[in-house]
């Protein structure tokens, strides 16, 4: 009797090529890894990923530019619906004064979703944190969300008044800068003051408002490489900047730049 083995080797062709077949790919587990911010802690997202963009390069690189539509503030944060692009959706931040219809800036964001916002009794299907958001007049007196490092903190009131500012020998008043800026314009001063806030690691430098009690209602900037932590008194050396714009509302008719820490 003969016996055919053509099934048979048919068989195990048909066996071999589908161990063959191509291979699916999965996506890298750390695409997807869940950072801990260390930010809302008292409040809580079922899923949450990144979407930070780069420290490096200029302040405008990957800059988002909104509008705000809607706020809803919290004890500690503040949820501001914007628009950027013709598009709608939600970013938190430090509690702070939000103007409708105003332009802010901000560049990092962590983006969260299913964030339930206890205050409010509400569940947000997307929304993004941010560390540090500037109105577009931020050099005129806008205000902005400044910490000392990136994570939502609140912000408490540094008297300036009731503490005496021991002045290094050498510095002069802010309010004699403020008289007159024309006469100190492009050259390098001295001025002791307590930082009263800063906005760190914003385009390569830190950007620090000093207040020395002779001139409290006028918010000096200055910029350093340097960083200078809230409510600490120092000496700086720094020069005098009239009518300086950097770009996304940092603009000042009065800076001192390239601050550096004598004491």
């Amino acid at each position: 009797m003969k016996f055919n083995i053509f099934p048979f080797l048919l068989l195990a062709l048909i066996i071999v090529s589908c161990n063959n077949k191509p291979k699916v790919l999965t996506a890298n587990s750390t695409d997807n890894t869940v950072v801990s911010s260390g930010i809302f802690s008292e409040e809580g997202s079922n899923e949450q990923q990144t979407n930070q963009t780069s420290n490096s390069g200029s302040f405008t690189d990957n800059l988002h530019t909104v509008v705000a539509q809607e706020v809803l503030p919290t004890k500690k944060y503040v949820y501001i619906k914007v628009t950027e692009g013709g598009k709608n959706f939600w970013i938190a931040t430090a509690k702070q004064d939000i103007e409708l219809g105003k332009v802010y800036y901000y560049r990092n964001d962590l983006l969260k979703t299913n964030f339930e916002s206890k205050e409010h009794n509400r569940v947000f299907d997307t929304i993004y944190l941010v560390s540090n958001l500037v109105s577009h007049n931020h050099g005129t007196g806008g205000q902005a969300a400044d910490f000392s490092e990136t994570k939502f903190s609140q912000k408490k009131d540094i008297p300036t008044h009731t503490e005496e500012i021991i002045e290094h020998k050498g510095s002069i008043k802010i309010a004699e800068i403020v008289a007159n800026p024309e006469k100190y314009e492009g050259k390098t001063v001295q001025i002791t003051g307590k930082c009263v806030k800063v906005n760190p690691n914003i385009m390569e430098r830190n950007w620090i408002h000093l207040k020395d009690g002779s001139k409290d209602d006028y918010d000096l900037v200055v910029t350093s490489n340097t960083f200078v932590a809230e409510g600490q008194t120092v000496t700086m050396k720094a020069q005098v900047s009239l009518n300086r714009d950097f770009g996304a509302g940092y603009r000042y008719d009065l800076i001192l730049e390239n601050g550096v820490v004598v004491d």
